[in-house]
């Protein structure tokens, strides 16, 4: 298939999307007109991508007239903090890079986090470019970033990215394992669900594609992403752009309670289960578009996953989620297939939805 092209648009910028096969192979075209006049570049990556992408990147910028400057940040235990932003503007520092330089993100959401700030802050802003290595990347990187923790405080600092373009080679994703593809694919069918009926019944076919590494199958999936994600982000209501957080406030809760030794994405599909469900009494989502969104997490190949909590224990744990960020109770809920809105949640019908929820929970604990 050939590199495909979607302009994101976010009102006063565009962001120039690219995905398909081979897409590293294209990037000395890619790179060609997104300054205008080369002259620096820094490239700051995590250590994922392979030596030959990182070589084809190399070339790409000094093909194009850029003199090239390297930052990796693989070595550091937290990449996703203020700490790190910090490195990135000494380096650009050193190096004299301007507002009319461009600056290159390689590797996962954060790093390609860390870079859309730096690159909104230095100068007023600079030109950058991010080529993203995972699928969560792929679908997130160009509308969001994930916060940046600051002075002991986690997920403080964010901001809309401004990027020129975000690459995306389905080369490095297509076959991969599920712990590679699950947090993309959540985010995938929550952008799916998040953007109409109609899509989100389509998603159905295209999640028998990626599973079956058909490469079209995620090419649509992305594009429909990022343009679910964008509208979200362009609409006036308030409401709604916290669409794409539906899951995520009871997935940090659970982490908090469980720690870092399980995956994220099966922390946020547990916490679209358990939100899907706490939206039917709180916006009468339809039950079977509950039993679709289980269904679907299913078939992407992600189970329930087994443990024991205490009910009171999630729930200060949601709550904590979620006054840390506001000073009201609220999580982004489905009404149905199109509409996210952030809802206001009473303590009584969060304990009761908790004790079922963790009580199934607990079950499949005591069976394995």
């Amino acid at each position: 298939m050939s590199v495909r092209r979607l302009l994101v648009n976010f009102g006063s910028s565009t962001t120039d999307f690219r995905v398909g096969l081979n897409a590293a192979g294209e990037l000395p075209g890619l790179l060609k007109h997104v300054v205008g006049a080369p002259k620096r570049a820094l490239v700051v990556d995590d250590g994922m991508a392979s030596t030959e992408l990182r070589r084809e990147l190399r070339r790409a910028l000094i093909d194009n007239g850029f003199a090239v400057e390297s930052l990796s940040v693989a070595e550091r235990d937290s990449v996703r903090d203020l700490a790190t932003a910090e490195l990135v503007f000494a380096k650009l520092a050193e190096h004299g890079l301007t507002s009319d330089d461009l600056i290159v993100a390689l590797g996962d959401t954060d790093v390609c986090s860390v870079v859309a700030f730096c690159a909104k802050m230095w100068r007023g802003g600079m030109s950058s470019v991010a080529v993203a290595c995972t699928l969560e990347a792929m679908c997130t990187v160009a509308t969001s970033m994930r916060a940046l923790d600051v002075a002991g405080v986690e997920d403080a600092l964010t901001l809309t990215p401004g990027w020129d373009m975000v690459v995306c080679d389905l080369d490095l994703v297509v076959g991969a394992d599920i712990d590679a593809l699950g947090a993309g694919y959540v985010q995938l069918l929550t952008s799916a669900f998040s953007q109409s009926r109609r899509i989100w019944e389509q998603f159905a076919e295209k999640i028998e594609g990626m599973v079956s590494k058909d490469a079209v199958a995620f090419a649509d999936a992305l594009c429909n992403a990022q343009s679910a994600r964008s509208s979200a982000i362009r609409s006036a209501n308030p409401s709604s752009r916290s669409a794409y957080l539906f899951g995520h406030t009871t997935a940090c809760a659970l982490r908090a309670c469980l720690g870092d030794g399980v995956p994220w994405y099966r922390l946020l599909a547990e916490g679209i289960r358990f939100e899907s469900r706490l939206a039917h009494d709180v916006c009468n989502l339809d039950v079977d578009t509950i039993f679709e969104i289980d269904d679907r997490l299913e078939d992407l190949g992600i189970e329930e996953l087994a443990f024991d909590l205490e009910p009171a224990r999630f729930c200060e744990a949601i709550k904590a989620e979620r006054f840390a960020r506001s000073n009201r109770l609220m999580l982004s809920l489905p009404r149905f297939p199109g509409a996210i809105r952030l809802c206001a949640i009473d303590s009584e019908l969060l304990e009761r939805h908790a004790e079922a929820f963790l009580a199934s929970r607990r079950e499949l604990a005591c069976d394995e």
